[in-house]
């Protein structure tokens, strides 16, 4: 019989020491590492060690999908020893559960039979109310500066909604989130009370983080304040976008310029990422797009921007789509920034977006385009974005 590497964390449970005394005999195969009293302690060893499992006492208020998922992505099993009952320990991950009143000989019979690998076992956040997540998610991106992301991603979502979608929009900039502020919304609930329900487990559903917006699009506010994102941790955000996949047909995310992984700062060995928000979403995203600005600066930017992407994630820069806003009358400049583009990101631009004085009127009333200047004909050019994702 092989030995199986574990650790507990029990947070003073009454099970603990009886277990760990009665894993004692060396013939049962199991060697406990550390017996650890937080969820610090807990991160550190699990992922210095590298155990086959951690027993944790199911009613641990910290207990949640981050946890349990960074262990797993380390190999980890999480066991879960359940002496109160009632926790929906399966929304936080947690497929292995034993009760606080089972035998050492029960626990080992367990502990023998996990694999040597601890698949995730996530579930789908809303998987009781959808049998699905057939959603898709539309990444609106553009490099530093201010090219129109925000813009582009309200107006999608806005026009999207008019032809029959279900849809929310997401504001998921880490660096300067506007959405609500766009569209005079408040700006709570946002992001960061929905990831922390997702980390909980949803004992709410994301419906309670949505505001109506304009023409019904359900619009998911950013942070407060931008110093928040170490709230969003990586399991959480993940659930965030599946449960918005599973609430609508169509998720249009907002997401920062920044894509650089260099940023990591490490805590209890987890590394918090303020441009996870912004990778994930690209990830995840059925489509993704670029948006640039119609002037040499915006479109170096733009070009130095996508480059980026190529090299910490090839296969997402291979599938954006270039969005030019604020494209200039003069047919030679703008056969310039289209050409240079395309040069650059290999294929010419979806969409030439015009200038448009009307949103001057739209920043300071908190209202949309289509409110302010219905006929606009930036709306007639959106058009082909809303038809390549509606």
């Amino acid at each position: 019989m092989s030995e199986v590497r574990i650790v507990t964390c029990a947070g003073g449970a009454a099970w603990e020491a009886p277990l760990v005394r009665g894993l004692q005999r060396r013939e049962l195969g199991i060697e406990l590492v550390r017996r650890c009293v937080d969820h610090g302690e807990l991160l550190g060893i699990a992922l210095r060690d590298r155990p086959r499992a951690a027993l944790v006492a199911a009613e641990l208020p910290w207990l949640d999908r981050d946890l349990v998922g960074t262990l797993q992505d380390a190999g980890v099993a999480v066991v879960a020893i359940d002496s109160l009952g009632g926790r929906p320990l399966d929304r936080l991950g947690v497929s292995r559960v034993l009760d606080a009143d089972a035998t050492v000989e029960a626990v080992v019979a367990h502990l023998h039979g996990i694999g040597g690998d601890s698949a995730p076992s996530v579930r789908p956040p809303d998987a009781d109310e959808v049998s699905g997540l057939n959603g898709r998610v539309v990444a609106v991106w553009g490099g530093p500066g201010a090219p129109g992301r925000t813009t582009v991603s309200v107006h999608l979502a806005v026009e999207a909604a008019r032809s029959g979608a279900k849809v929310v929009l997401v504001d998921a900039d880490p660096w300067a989130p506007a959405v609500a502020q766009v569209l005079g919304l408040a700006e709570s609930p946002s992001v960061a009370q929905a990831a922390r329900l997702a980390a909980e487990g949803w004992p709410e559903s994301l419906a309670s983080c949505l505001q109506v917006g304009p023409d019904g699009v359900a619009v998911l506010a950013g942070l407060a304040h931008p110093d928040l994102w170490p709230e969003i941790r990586d399991h959480a955000w993940r659930a965030v976008v599946d449960a918005a996949r599973a609430q609508a047909g169509l998720v249009i995310v907002d997401v920062g310029a920044p894509v650089e992984e260099d940023e990591e700062l490490a805590f209890d060995r987890v590394p918090y990422r303020r441009n996870l928000m912004t990778l994930t979403a690209l990830e995840s995203a059925t489509d993704v797009f670029l948006v640039a600005a119609a002037d040499p600066v915006a479109v170096r930017r733009a070009v130095v921007a996508h480059r980026a992407l190529q090299q910490v994630r090839p296969a997402v820069a291979r599938r954006t789509k270039v969005v030019l806003n604020r494209a200039p009358r003069s047919p030679r400049r703008l056969q310039e920034c289209s050409t240079l583009l395309a040069e650059w990101t290999g294929a010419p631009p979806l969409a030439f977006l015009p200038v448009e004085r009307a949103f001057d009127r739209c920043v300071w009333e908190g209202r949309t385009l289509r409110a302010v200047a219905p006929r606009s004909a930036w709306l007639r050019e959106l058009h082909a974005l809303v038809t390549a994702v509606v």
